[in-house]
């Protein structure tokens, strides 16, 4: 077995492939407690990397490239993930990994292929789920609105949306992506923020306006869609990022009345529904098995290819979740 570890570390704050660098570590020693998994499926998440990310858990310089990985168990000396299981779990951008069992789980039997896991059944796809149906307390008969509408999240939310009795349109950055999510997730519409006036199309699709707003992008977008009064009385925006814009901020943008009408803005933190994952992976696994839910990945081979890739998703260059096959 070849037990080498290569890893992507960050030299500086990325914004060229040469900024993140491919090493040859250690190979990883065990404890007791602990279990090696070898990596077989990568997700790339830009922000992780973002040069202006003021968050705690913001990557910097020397680090390696934070992932979440789906990986085999190659040794162990753990009581629950034996040899040969199959788990989820924050891996690093890195062909082996050492954990103790705190942050992983199982493989669910449902989570077929094992890529899902790290999609539309896995984190994105709780972020989704739980942001409209439990925070936005999504109701049959609305409209909801989804950012970057082809990414496993965005895409997710537009077709609980729809499988909930609402209507959605997506918002995307090229008539590809828009063309996915009108005729494989089945959005009602798509507007392609690339070449159409978002505030436009807005009118044209949601004249009275919308009830829900899930977005992943924050930015220009989410302030054009507040400031050009989008939103209906009593409006939800699902803020869905690592870097929220404040409340107070969004509502100053619109200058949304007060009231029992008045705009919330909520913040989804998949983590907090860890104990729920249960009723997501019920549901989501039976949609996705029943072919309602589409999922579209944007794959690339090798941990070699692995900083040209996430330069691309930081670019907004994907086309669907970014992910490493090793």
């Amino acid at each position: 077995m070849d037990l080498r570890n290569l890893q992507i570390r960050i030299t500086r704050p990325p914004s060229r492939p040469s900024d993140l660098e491919l090493v040859e570590a250690p190979s990883p020693s065990l404890t007791n407690g602990s279990f090696l998994a070898r990596a077989l499926w990568l997700a790339l998440d830009p922000f992780v990397c973002a040069s202006e990310s003021d968050t705690r858990d913001g990557a910097k310089p020397g680090d390696l490239v934070p992932a979440h990985g789906v990986g085999e168990v190659v040794e162990s000396r753990h009581e629950v993930f034996g040899v040969g299981s199959l788990v989820v779990l924050d891996f690093g951008l890195q062909h082996l990994c050492v954990s103790d069992g705190q942050r992983a789980r199982l493989l669910h039997p449902g989570q077929t292929p094992a890529s899902s896991a790290l999609g539309v059944l896995g984190v994105p796809g709780m972020a989704a789920y739980f942001g409209l149906l439990d925070l936005a307390r999504l109701r049959p008969g609305e409209t909801v609105l989804v950012s970057a509408a082809a990414n496993a999240a965005g895409a997710m939310a537009g077709q609980i949306a729809m499988l909930k009795g609402a209507r959605a349109i997506g918002i995307a950055g090229s008539r590809e992506k828009c063309d996915w999510v009108t005729r494989h997730a089945r959005l009602s519409a798509c507007i392609n923020h690339g070449s159409e006036n978002v505030g436009a199309r807005l009118k044209q699709l949601a004249p009275r306006g919308v009830d829900i707003y899930f977005d992943s992008t924050g930015g220009e977008l989410l302030e054009s869609v507040v400031a050009g009064r989008h939103l209906a009385p009593g409006a939800r925006i699902v803020q869905n990022s690592v870097r929220p814009v404040d409340p107070e901020a969004i509502h100053a943008w619109g200058g949304y009345p007060p009231g029992k009408d008045a705009v919330q803005v909520l913040r989804v933190e998949p983590h907090d529904y860890e104990h729920r994952r249960g009723e997501f992976l019920r549901d989501a696994i039976a949609w996705h098995g029943a072919g309602r839910i589409a999922a579209k990945d944007d794959i690339v081979d090798g941990l070699v290819n692995a900083p040209a890739h996430l330069l691309l998703a930081m670019q907004g260059g994907n086309f669907g979740r970014p992910l490493v096959r090793i």
